[in-house]
């Protein structure tokens, strides 16, 4: 070997300063990415409750329809549970609670689908709780299908 040359050595590793910039650059991305997901996550699960509040409003229309009255009836969050006289099944491990009361009388038909939220759509801190309405007060329409956010 000539003198003042140096040897080449194989690397064998990572430097600690290598492995800290890629440790930051991870931390980074997950840094923006958790919040987006919970975003995304929120929004699907809106979606899913909204879904499943149309189509048991139309089920209540068709018993209506079919029986001159509304269907009532409690539906606890996580349970599988069919409701065929709304035409609905509900699969095990669904995350909200729908309460159904109604009131069927010869002045009054009314039904107030209530759904208490596992999620918080508008990031307040508290789960959301929406109710959909229908009321028939001597025959006439007086609301007809109205969601409202009440939490």
């Amino acid at each position: 070997m000539m003198p003042g040359r140096m040897e080449k050595t194989a690397s064998k590793g990572f430097t600690l300063v290598e492995i800290m910039i890629s440790l930051a650059i991870l931390g980074i991305l997950a840094a923006i990415s958790i919040p987006n997901f919970r975003s995304y996550k929120d929004k699907a699960e809106y979606a899913s409750m909204m879904t499943t509040l149309k189509y048991l409003m139309d089920g209540e229309d068709f018993y209506f329809l079919d029986n001159g009255a509304f269907y009532a009836v409690n539906i606890p969050s996580g349970t599988a549970m069919e409701v065929p006289e709304l035409a609905y099944s509900f699969p095990s491990g669904h995350k909200n609670r729908y309460r159904i009361v109604v009131t069927n009388n010869n002045r009054r038909n009314r039904y107030r689908i209530t759904v208490f939220c596992d999620f918080d759509s508008d990031g307040d801190g508290r789960d959301d709780r929406f109710t959909a309405t229908t009321n028939i007060v001597n025959g006439e329409v007086r609301k007809n299908r109205l969601i409202v956010k009440t939490r």
